[in-house]
């Protein structure tokens, strides 16, 4: 069977969401890479959970999704699940208490679901592991920790080689400071189980060493890509810009993103221009601290916080926005401001970043550094050239970073573990 190339190769992925079903980057990274997969030639066989509202009278699901692979040799398997992205265990009690809510006492009796998320992942890894014994694959690629006990499962049950890629971990969503040791342990589990780990940047791997244990010849860096934006569709949103220069934040509002040093930079900005506007979008367990912030430093009529925003409103904000910034404390990798410079806006980034790996049209700087940030954001408000310059490069430079490159680096991955006879 010839396998070199990635012809014929046939992959079991695994992961828990994907667009349009989908709540964060993970969604987006998973899409173009099994889609850039799939013009590599592969067959994928995608197995994703689905919570309370997409329910099915069975276990699983079979859909061919032309809408989103054409004429590609994809399949979508729907596993019932109340497993979603960036679901903590308390916001999973919720969700399930929720879903028991709306059902009849009988049907709550026959309830298929466990008490909490981590009973979830491992009653996911169930049905994983029946549909693992039928199908016809040649190696597991699994996204995401929830998605490792299913994996480990699949392992075991067929005996294929496994390569689990982490996108993120429980210290970079936490800044380290509360840990969840179950998290933790599902997280190492499913790394000593892999045959190979693929990691989003060199931040990551060295993240894997220090605080897993994982040894380097075992880890192998496979940077994100940047995902086309259609801008035809934003021929229109110069007539909704202001007067007002607008410097954008989005992401969640977490300890992980740095927006209280967005803040506390703005602040800085708008001492020494006032006609500056702000727009922090998204939502998360800092906001309420955040907009009290913003409030004690006087400066709420200079900051809009539109909540969460959808994929087109995420498009729009970056066509109007003069200036992105992206202070991440801890981001493995942050595919943001790519998003940002496909609508050539000029970014800023933190060097705490698995991004800023791979980009050089930006300007970079530590996420602690408010006065950094500051210095930067009015420099590209009012040194003309210096915005040109790098809006210009930035646009030319995120062109380049095609999902073709990832799925090849994926492929040498699944070839290594295959010609090793594993």
């Amino acid at each position: 069977m010839e396998k070199e190339g990635g012809k014929n190769l046939k992959v079991l992925m695994l992961g828990w969401e994907l667009p349009p079903f989908f709540a964060g980057g993970v969604g987006v990274v998973c899409y173009h890479l099994s889609r850039a997969l799939c013009e590599q030639g592969l067959d994928i066989t995608y197995v994703m959970p689905f919570g309370p509202t997409m329910a099915r009278s069975d276990y699983m699901k079979v859909m061919v999704t032309d809408h989103l692979f054409p004429k590609m040799r994809f399949r979508l398997k729907e596993v019932d699940s109340l497993l979603g992205a960036y679901l903590t265990p308390e916001d999973y009690d919720e969700e399930f208490r929720k879903y028991l809510m709306s059902l009849s006492p009988k049907e709550r009796a026959k309830a298929l679901y466990g008490p909490n998320v981590f009973q979830e992942a491992y009653l996911f890894a169930r049905k994983v592991r029946l549909i693992a014994m039928q199908e016809d694959f040649d190696i597991i690629h699994a996204h995401d920790h929830w998605t490792f006990p299913a994996a480990i499962a699949a392992k075991e049950a067929t005996g294929k080689p496994l390569v689990v890629h982490v996108h993120i971990t429980e210290f970079d969503k936490t800044g380290g400071a509360s840990v969840n040791q179950r998290v933790y342990d599902m997280e190492r589990e499913g790394m000593y189980a892999a045959d190979l780990v693929i990691v989003v940047s060199n931040f990551i791997k060295q993240r894997l060493i220090d605080n897993y244990g994982v040894p380097e010849w075992k880890i192998r860096v496979v940077h994100n890509a940047a995902e086309p934006m259609d801008k035809s569709i934003f021929h229109d949103a110069s007539k909704i810009k202001e007067t007002d220069k607008i410097v954008l934040f989005i992401g969640r509002i977490t300890l992980q993103k740095g927006p209280d040093y967005f803040v506390e930079a703005a602040k800085k900005v708008l001492e020494k221009d006032p006609n500056v506007k702000f727009i922090m979008a998204g939502t998360g367990d800092m906001l309420p601290r955040i907009i009290e912030r913003v409030a004690e430093l006087g400066i709420a009529d200079r900051f809009i916080f539109p909540g969460f925003v959808n994929r087109e409103e995420v498009a729009k904000l970056n066509k109007i926005a003069d200036v992105f910034v992206m202070p991440s404390v801890s981001e493995p990798f942050g595919i943001v401001p790519l998003e940002a410079m496909w609508q050539e806006t000029p970014a800023i980034i933190s060097r705490q970043s698995g991004v800023s790996e791979v980009l050089n049209h930006v300007l970079k700087v530590d996420f602690w550094d408010i006065s950094d940030i500051a210095s930067k954001i009015l420099a590209l408000l009012h040194y003309r050239s210096l915005h040109d310059q790098i809006k210009h490069h930035g646009s030319l430079e995120v062109r380049t970073l095609t999902w073709e490159g990832p799925a090849k680096k994926c492929i040498e991955v699944y070839n290594e573990l295959i010609n090793k006879g594993m």
